[in-house]
């Protein structure tokens, strides 16, 4: 195998298909395959689409729909908490009322009032 382009093998890429400073010689022109990799490029990106969207459409929505799942869950046992102490705190001061409104009704019971 010598240095000259013609000696290269086409369907082997190299570092002298783009530029090699100095070496012309090395440089090859521009191929016909040019439009058949730009055909490839769209034909890759639409075959990447359609794996994309079945993707999502299958394994990806079974877990996203795990992880929604999963954050409402949370989300619900958060809710519950913060309402259970919020009616904790407002019952406290309203039982104190009510403690004190029976015993002093069943003080009056009593007195006969």
């Amino acid at each position: 195998m010598t240095d000259k382009p013609e000696s290269f093998d086409p369907s082997i890429p190299t570092l002298t298909d783009v530029v090699v400073p100095g070496k012309p010689e090395y440089a090859r022109a521009p191929s016909a395959d040019e439009a058949a990799i730009e055909y490839d490029a769209a034909l890759i990106a639409e075959r990447l689409r359609g794996r994309f969207t079945s993707f999502l459409t299958g394994d990806a929505r079974v877990l996203i729909e795990e992880r929604c799942r999963d954050v409402l869950r949370e989300h619900s046992t958060q809710l519950v908490s913060a309402i259970t102490r919020e009616v904790a705190m407002a019952l406290e001061g309203r039982m104190s009322e009510w403690v004190r409104d029976a015993v002093e009704h069943e003080l009056r019971r009593q007195r006969g009032e």
